[in-house]
């Protein structure tokens, strides 16, 4: 049972006193209380909202239709952190564990559970390309659409998934998300190429692992009474030798419940697994043979509780082998050695074709070997040939980090690496192509670099102009421009960041080179809510994102402003700009009580521009002309019509011929010089123009406030909200203070900030005599406008000399005061109690006068 003192805490004090009012009221019972209580605290965390989060009402409206799931398929398998550990499982069954055991809440076709109590991670991208494990905070399952798109990668990768489901990809040196129905083949979508463990596992025990009867001696030795298998040692630690004998089995070995065997000719492969084999405690045989095919040599160790162990975690037979999911939580010395072990066994490097390459009869197995060389920066392809056989390729580029992180203790396959390795340092440094990884969507990066430093522009502009470069070009224009700023003295900081975050990423920009719409008889697709950028990576490695940051509008409580010491900060210091600017706009009565009213007022304030309304923007370079494909689909959830576009195209794109095909919009421009450049620039003015709505409010959600609805919405226009039909003007607040002041005055500037603050201060559980508050408001707005509680605001414009020094800059107000004569009557408080006197005020306002005898003489 949980603490109340805890709960209580991370409850606002509003919800706490509704709460014990109805307590009391239902006289409620100590053990009545507590599991109230409890219920409450649990039904306030699903309800919130988090800052940054997509809440619009259309999303809302539509959560469960299958035209507007954005979901993947339940055989997508996931990386997942839990309990220390990472987990490869699909998708489906993660979802549906969870919702069998924690239930879930159904809306329409969708069933949603946030994860408040769990500690889950999963792989996701940031928007400085760097991967990072962020926490799940909500996982659904929906009902699916029927028919899925499959997308297929050049590196052999592969992802299913409905067609809404989001995407990310470079534009203009952002990370942002696509659609799926937007992506074309040719397009590139992210692949992680640096996975790392969160937490790394040291060892591992064997009576964790096999369910047996067994006894533990005090040296760690593992015994089975009344059983004649042979005692080992029962922790094993992940260190280099045991992921090498991992890899080795994977590779060459062979196993049943009984025993063990690796199969290989060369002495120091054999040699390595004795030496594991010993240093666990176990004996092996060794067994040289000849099966009619070739010369075979056997390392044979028959212990039940090793072999086990090992089939166990890595499978039987070479068609169901796989990576043994405690190696994603282990060291990178484990991992190097299991990589060592397998490639060894049955990897080669072809010097000729300059690759790095092993096969093998398991896809799993194959998959996770993929996943283990991202640690190391090493992005492999995947293949299958006609036979079945599935193979991982490595591009000898990555020969070095290669021959760095991993090796060989096979003598003929060292010197080749080592070859293989020095043609690597040719490929970076000579003028070669790398149309295996490329990055787009980097702008006028280059050319901007070039204008700077000197370099002439036509040697940049090709790879501009297409906007792909190779990672190789990317790097060695990285060196000349370093080179050329030193000499030039010119600053080019800015975009070198730029192009070092570009190479340093932690991703592959890999290519789509197939797309298709495939069956699909699972009963539900499911998704993942992930914070930040929204990503999440599943096994294969491609980085997907998520847009199920969403609530439906009948079960929010409220959305999470800033709030706390943060807002007061923002309120006092007067910051025009805040960081969640937030109305609350209600109706006339008529309309708050009908939900079907509301969506469509909600709908009608959220400001639409083009590009949320246009599937696709593309370029006919022939004709020199932009296509827009309409959605019409979003047109329709948002009531936007052709003509109401056409209209908005017109004003912001007067120099440009717009034509309306139905179902597309075609503009071009009117330019008689630079045609293509002026079509590239009209391309992106017209994705922000503005249709209809009220502009800044970017989204909207209706909420139930008592007994009618409301509408939160993220941004503030007061004015023009003001002026729509059927808003309660006056009701409607927003907590942007400088925009109360500009509609309103000074004097409701004065009670929004009263408002604001005593709402924050409440709902933090704390109590404040309300006449400070009022206090700090007065002086905030005494002039007619609104001044800050800031050096430059009301503590820059004190009488005292001493009073301003002591809030900020004391030397610079002290020498300022000096150079004018400026002269302090210590007239307040703060400047009599800096130099130790009596202050002015209360009982120290008084003066004691005492009358002399020579005052009394005068008198007289």
């Amino acid at each position: 049972m949980k603490n109340n003192e805890d709960i209580a805490s991370a409850i606002p004090k509003k919800a706490l006193d509704e709460f014990e009012e109805i307590a009391a009221e239902e006289r409620l019972n100590a053990k009545q209380k507590q599991e109230a209580l409890e219920l409450l605290h649990e039904e306030y965390k699903k309800s919130r909202i988090s800052p940054g989060e997509a809440i619009g009402i259309i999303t809302a409206e539509s959560f469960g239709e299958p035209s507007t799931q954005m979901s993947v398929a339940t055989n997508e398998w996931l990386i997942l952190r839990i309990n220390n550990s990472v987990q490869l499982m699909p998708i489906g069954k993660f979802v549906d564990t969870l919702m069998n055991i924690n239930g879930y809440r159904e809306f329409n076709n969708s069933h949603i559970l946030p994860l408040h109590g769990l500690e889950i991670y999963v792989p996701s991208l940031d928007r400085d390309e760097k991967v990072q494990w962020k926490r799940v905070i909500e996982c659904s399952r929906h009902k699916h659409p029927g028919k899925l798109m499959n997308i297929i990668t050049a590196s052999g990768r592969s992802i299913t998934c409905t067609d809404n489901h989001s995407f990310v990809t470079r534009i203009d040196n952002m990370v942002i998300p696509v659609k799926g129905t937007a992506l074309k083949i040719g397009n590139r979508i992210p692949t992680i190429n640096n996975l790392s463990a969160p937490v790394i596992t040291k060892d591992i025990k064997i009576q964790d692992e096999v369910a047996s009867p067994m006894v533990v001696d005090a040296d760690g030795i593992i015994h089975v009474p009344g059983t004649v298998t042979k005692p080992m040692q029962n922790i094993i630690p992940l260190d280099g030798l045991t992921g090498w004998f991992v890899g080795a089995y994977l590779s060459e070995g062979c196993g049943s419940n009984y025993a063990l065997s690796i199969s290989n000719l060369d002495n120091d492969y054999i040699n390595q697994a004795k030496s594991f084999i010993t240093s666990v405690g176990l004996n092996y045989k060794e067994d040289f043979h000849h099966r009619g095919f070739a010369d075979s040599r056997d390392i044979k160790v028959s212990s039940s509780l090793l072999a086990r162990f090992i089939t166990q975690h890595c499978g039987e037979g070479s068609d169901f082998k796989k990576v043994p999911q405690f190696a994603y939580s282990a060291s990178n010395e484990f991992v190097s050695g299991l990589l060592r072990g397998y490639f060894d066994g049955d990897g080669n490097i072809h010097v000729g074709r300059k690759m790095i390459r092993c096969s093998s009869n398991s896809k799993e197995l194959i998959d996770g070997i993929a996943l283990l060389l991202s640690r190391f920066k090493i992005f492999s392809f995947k293949a299958k040939d006609k036979k079945g056989q599935h193979w991982l390729l490595i591009p000898y580029k990555h020969a070095p980090l290669f021959l760095q992180h991993i090796g060989s203790d096979i003598d003929y396959k060292h010197a080749a690496l080592e070859e293989l390795a020095e043609k690597a340092k040719h490929f970076w440094s000579n003028k070669s192509r790398d149309h295996t990884d490329m990055i787009s969507g980097f702008g006028e990066l280059f050319r901007n670099a070039a204008r700077k430093v000197g370099y002439p522009t036509r040697y940049v502009n090709n790879f501009t102009n297409r906007q792909k470069i190779g990672r190789t070009a990317l790097f060695r224009y990285m060196k000349l421009f370093e080179q050329l700023a030193k000499e030039k003295n010119a600053d080019i900081s800015a975009e070198l960041e730029i192009m070092q975050r570009m190479f340093y990423s932690d991703v592959i920009w890999d290519e789509i080179i197939r797309i298709e719409y495939v069956d699909y008889d699972h009963p539900y697709v499911y998704d993942l809510s992930v914070p930040g950028l929204e990503t999440f990576t599943t096994a294969e490695g491609i980085i997907t994102h998520n847009t199920l940051n969403v609530f439906h509008f009948a079960g929010v409580a409220e959305v999470a402003v800033t709030q706390g010491l943060p807002r007061l900060i923002e309120l006092f210091d007067a910051r025009k700009e805040i960081k969640t600017p937030l109305m609350k706009i209600y109706l006339d009565k008529e309309i708050a009580k009908d939900p079907d009213r509301i969506r469509k007022v909600a709908a009608q304030i959220k400001e639409t521009r083009v590009e949320e309304v246009v599937s696709d923007f593309s370029i006919d370079v022939a004709r020199l002309q932009i296509e827009m494909i309409l959605d019409k689909q979003k047109m329709k959830n948002l009531s936007v019509t052709n003509h109401q576009i056409m209209k908005a195209l017109e004003q912001e794109a007067k120099h440009a011929s717009i034509k309306d095909e139905g179902s597309s919009i075609i503009l071009k421009t009117k330019a008689k010089e630079n045609e293509l450049m002026e079509t590239y620039k009209l391309k992106e003015k017209i994705k922000g123009v503005f249709i209809r709505g009220v502009k800044e409010i970017t989204q909207v959600l209706p909420v139930k406030d008592g007994s009618e609805f409301m509408i939160l919405a993220a941004g503030s226009n007061l004015k023009d909200v003001f002026a729509l039909p059927g808003v309660d003007a006056g009701r409607t607040t927003t907590n942007d203070i400088f925009e109360v002041q500009k509609v309103l005055g000074i004097e409701a500037a004065r009670q929004t900030i009263i408002n604001e603050a005593k709402s924050v201060i409440e709902d933090q559980g704390l109590e404040v005599d309300v006449r400070h508050i009022l206090f700090i408001a007065d002086s905030m707005t005494a002039t007619g406008k609104i001044k800050g509680i800031t050096r430059s605001g009301i503590a820059g414009e004190k009488e005292s000399v001493l009073a301003r020094a002591s809030f900020e800059t004391p030397i610079e107000h002290l020498v300022d005061a000096s150079l004018v004569g400026e002269v302090d009557y210590l007239n307040s408080v703060i400047e009599n109690v800096m130099l130790n006197q009596i202050v002015p005020l209360g009982t120290g306002l008084p003066d004691l006068v005492a009358v002399t005898n020579e005052k009394k003489e005068d008198k007289k």
